[in-house]
């Protein structure tokens, strides 16, 4: 079996990026996605070239931050993206959300000479499907991910890059909250024993004021690296025959 562990949010705060890196060099994170829209992108790219092994993606956003574009259905009176509890209820122009993440795209281009691995979202806003879903209370019927989706495929074929959900890893994210343990993440691994390709999506990170301030999701991500470097969890894989990989 082959399983990529995909952290999540790189560049959204010094700490959650200072995070990732630590999970990679000291536990079983194989793979991470930059938030390039962020203030923190630029620095988090510095970093990650001092880990080349660390396979990096892009972290599609659309519920947090401010964009790159003069998006007009996508943001709030402030200029900001729309929060993930509004975002879900309203119509957001495809055209807006297909130059967003073509910004974004070749904003990476740009910070790293070079394409990405592959694409996945922030809060699952290309395709809906997140554990967001559960606090928003579901998709209004005025939002149109049918249509944010379909910009979305066809910017990674584009591209030429594998996209979270819509390729041939099967996605897995309830390594999560009171569940961010070794014990849940072997057994993932046993519920899905004849797989041969897993991608687990994590978001592990150290907590440092401004994501403890910005986020709802904060102590819970020291707790996600504190599993993902636990030695017990490296030898189960080990033990396993399993190969980590990234995209």
């Amino acid at each position: 079996m082959k399983i990529i562990v995909n952290a999540d949010d790189m560049g959204y705060t010094r700490g959650v990026s200072e995070g990732i890196i630590e999970g990679y060099e000291k536990g079983i994170v194989t793979s991470t996605t930059v938030m390039c829209n962020m203030d923190q992108a630029a620095q988090a790219a510095q970093r990650l070239r001092s880990v080349p092994g660390l396979g990096t993606g892009v972290h599609l956003t659309l519920t947090c931050g401010r964009p790159l574009t003069k998006a007009k259905t996508l943001v709030d009176q402030h200029g900001d993206f729309l929060k993930n509890i509004q975002f879900y209820k309203v119509y957001v122009d495809p055209a807006e959300v297909e130059a967003e993440f073509r910004a974004q795209i070749e904003k990476f281009i740009e910070l790293f000479g070079r394409r990405p691995t592959h694409l996945d979202c922030h809060q699952g806003c290309y395709d809906g499907q997140t554990l967001t879903m559960t606090r928003v209370g579901g998709i209004g019927e005025e939002h149109n991910t049918e249509e944010i989706l379909a910009v979305t495929l066809a910017l990674a074929k584009e591209y030429q890059l594998p996209m979270r959900r819509h390729c041939e890893y099967l996605w897995l994210s309830s390594y999560h909250g009171e569940q961010a343990t070794p014990e849940h993440f072997v057994e993932m691994l046993e519920e899905h024993a004849d797989a041969e390709k897993l991608e687990f999506m994590v978001h592990p990170g150290w907590c440092d004021l401004e994501l403890y301030q910005k986020s709802s999701y904060s102590l819970e991500r020291v707790q996600e690296l504190a599993g993902l470097c636990d030695p017990t969890l490296k030898e189960e894989l080990k033990l396993r025959n399993i190969e980590l990989v990234h995209f």
